[in-house]
C-alpha cells in the first residue's frame, strides 16, 4: 500500500464525514484512512463507523490524550509508504494525494512536503508556504514551514530516525516542533498549489487561549531543537518578531529586536544553523513586516525602526503619517 491518510479526530462530528469522504472520493485509490478517535464525546465515532468503507481503519483512545498522542497512534498504525495528514474538519482537494505522491516519488531526498491551504468559513484567503528546502528551513524560527493538514511524509524517514510527536508538547504548536525535528534529518518542501481546504472558524483548536503565552512556550521548546538557547528576555523579543506584543512596543523594544536579529545573523554565520542566504532574506522579511504593526503605537517605535534599518523609505514615512493622522481623526484602531 502506498498511502495511509492519518486523520486524528476529537469531537468533529459536524465535519468528519466530509473530511473522510474527500479522501475516499479523490482521484487516488490505493490508500487506507487511519482515523484516530481521541475519546470523542460527541457522535464522531459513530459517524466514522457508519461510513462503511473497507479502506477505513478506526483506532480509538480510551481517554483524551491530545493531538500529539493521536498523531503518534496513527503513525504507528499506518502501513503505507507515505503518511498523508488531514485534519478532521478540513477537505482534501480531489487531486491532492496523486500530486503529492508524484512529487515525493520524483524527489526521494525530501522527507516531507506540503502545499497551500485554501481557507474557507469565516473568511476566504490562501495561506502559502515556502517552496524550497532552503526557504522552509530558513523560516523555522518564524513559523510553521509546512502545513500539517496539507502534508505528506515519507514513513521510512520517520521510522529510521524514530520521529514522533512528544505528548508533553503543547496541544497548540506541536506541528511546528515536529517539523523542526524532521528538518534536522530530512529535506522539506511545498507544492505551489492548494492541497487542502482549511475550515476557518470557532472549531479551530487555535481559537481562544493566551496566544502570547502559547507562543512563548512553543519558542522555549523550539529553539533548542535547532541548536539555540536564548534567554527568556530574548524569547520575548522574538515574540515581537512574530508580531506578538506582550506590551506596547516603543523605540527601545525596536532597538532590542534589531540587535536580536543581528545576533541571529551573526550566530548563523558562525554555526551554519540555516542556509545563510535564505536566512538573511527571511530575517529581512520579518524585520520589514514588523514595521507595519508599529504606527498604531505612536511615532517613536516607527521612527526607531527606520533609524535602526539605516534608511528612510518614502512609502514607510507616508504610511506612518497616514496612520497617525487617521488615528487622530478616530479612523484607525487604537
Amino acid at each position: 500500500m502506498r498511502v495511509s491518510v492519518l486523520i486524528p479526530v476529537f469531537n468533529k462530528a459536524t465535519f468528519v464525514k466530509e473530511a473522510v469522504r474527500s479522501v475516499l472520493d479523490g482521484s487516488w485509490k490505493d490508500l487506507e484512512v487511519v482515523a484516530v478517535d481521541d475519546a470523542s464525546t460527541d457522535d464522531s465515532l459513530r459517524i466514522l463507523e457508519d461510513i462503511g468503507d473497507r479502506r477505513i481503519r478506526i483506532v480509538r483512545h480510551a481517554s483524551n490524550l491530545g493531538p500529539a498522542a493521536a498523531a503518534n497512534t496513527g503513525i504507528a498504525a499506518a502501513r503505507g509508504e507515505y503518511i498523508v495528514r488531514l485534519d478532521a474538519d478540513d477537505i482534501a482537494v480531489p487531486e491532492r494525494i496523486a500530486r503529492q505522491v508524484a512529487f515525493m516519488d520524483a524527489h526521494p531526498d525530501v522527507g516531507a512536503s506540503g502545499g497551500w491551504l485554501q481557507l474557507f468559513g469565516d473568511r476566504e484567503v490562501t495561506w502559502k508556504f515556502p517552496l524550497s528546502d532552503d526557504d522552509a528551513r530558513a523560516g523555522l524560527l518564524f513559523g510553521v514551514p509546512v502545513s500539517q493538514g496539507a502534508s505528506i511524509m515519507r514513513r521510512e524517514v520517520l521510522e529510521r530516525h524514530g520521529l514522533r510527536y512528544d505528548p508533553a508538547w503543547p496541544r497548540v504548536g506541536e506541528d511546528w516542533l515536529f517539523w523542526a525535528r524532521l528538518a534536522s534529518v530530512g529535506r522539506i518542501a511545498n507544492l505551489d498549489e492548494p492541497m487542502t481546504l482549511y475550515r476557518r472558524g470557532a472549531n479551530n483548536i487555535t481559537r481562544g487561549g493566551d496566544r502570547i503565552a502559547n507562543h512563548r512556550e512553543i519558542l522555549r521548546l523550539l529553539f533548542p531543537l535547532v541548536g539555540l538557547h536564548p534567554t527568556p528576555e530574548q524569547i520575548d523579543t522574538h515574540l515581537m518578531a512574530l508580531t506578538y506584543f506582550h506590551e506596547p512596543p516603543d523605540a527601545q523594544a525596536v532597538r532590542r529586536l534589531r540587535a536580536w536579529f543581528d545576533h541571529l545573523l551573526w550566530l548563523n554565520a558562525r554555526q551554519g544553523l540555516f542556509p545563510q542566504a535564505a536566512f538573511a532574506r527571511t530575517v529581512g522579511t520579518m524585520w520589514d513586516r514588523v514595521y507595519h504593526y508599529l504606527p498604531r503605537y505612536g511615532w517613536g517605535a516607527s521612527i526607531a525602526h527606520m533609524k535602526a534599518g539605516g534608511h528612510w523609505p518614502a512609502d514607510r514615512i507616508l504610511y506612518l503619517l497616514k496612520w497617525r493622522v487617521n488615528a487622530l481623526l478616530g479612523r484607525a484602531p487604537s
